[in-house]
């Protein structure tokens, strides 16, 4: 069937879709009145010409791929009803940049989703991430790392290219972007895409070293990328690895 995702002047544009109850459901889930507004928002900013499709689906966000200028860009909307609101809390409540905060469940989506720009903004020219174009409310604009639409897949479907050196140069990245006073906070083989590079995604999670868990957080990102890695080779122990990042 033919859903009609049209606002204003046409940015949601009207696509043919597959599994019509669930864009009834993303529908009624990520496309209230702000969020619309801030996509109308964008789009008179000059930053989006429209939302061309569903990409993924998540508990937090969903990703559509949309156009700017006939380029692809990633939109990623956070939704502002259906959200972890307990999960935000407790990521967010450590993190200084965002001290005294309200918890109010909007208050808190549109913060998460600047943390999320601000962390892509600190590490984005020192490592592979998509880079970042603009925020606005529960709505963040990135480049969109794929083609025509169909973004690269995730390591975890894919798996390395080559061990041992995917293995030390996500060792390297995680220790550059430790130097750039970020830590992940939930890197794993489902946040890492790949295509002819690897890319860090969803940075939502991520906080900054003053964060009284940004070293709890860094060991379950090391742990993480030992597990997955163990699979392929013989990995250095986490002692040497949480040594060599902490310089």
């Amino acid at each position: 069937m033919v859903v009609s995702l049209k606002y204003k002047e046409g940015i949601i544009k009207e696509k043919r879709l597959e599994k019509d109850p669930e864009i009834f459901r993303i529908k009624s889930e990520v496309f209230d009145h702000s969020t619309l507004m801030a996509l109308y928002t964008l789009q008179n900013r000059g930053y989006l010409d429209s939302v061309e499709s569903i990409v993924s689906t998540g508990k937090e966000a969903n990703i559509f791929y949309g156009l700017r200028e006939k380029r692809g860009v990633a939109i990623k909307i956070f939704r502002t009803a259906t959200s972890s609101f307990r999960n935000i809390k407790e990521y967010i409540i450590s993190d200084p940049r965002f001290k005294g905060i309200t918890y109010n469940r909007m208050k808190l989506t549109y913060a998460w989703t600047r943390r999320e720009f601000k962390n892509l903004m600190k590490v984005y020219k020192k490592v592979k991430v998509p880079k970042p174009i603009t925020v606005e409310k529960n709505v963040l604009l990135m480049q969109f790392l794929g083609k025509k639409g169909v973004p690269y897949p995730r390591m975890k479907d894919v798996g390395p290219k080559d061990p041992e050196k995917d293995f030390l140069e996500i060792i390297t990245r995680i220790k550059t972007m430790y130097d750039l006073g970020i830590v992940h906070s939930d890197l794993s083989e489902y946040n890492i895409l790949v295509n002819r590079e690897m890319y860090f995604i969803d940075f939502s999670q991520g906080t900054v070293l003053e964060d009284p868990n940004a070293l709890r957080f860094l060991d379950r990102d090391i742990k993480n990328i030992i597990r997955y890695f163990s699979n392929y080779l013989e990995t250095p122990s986490f002692e040497e690895i949480y040594k060599k990042i902490l310089g």
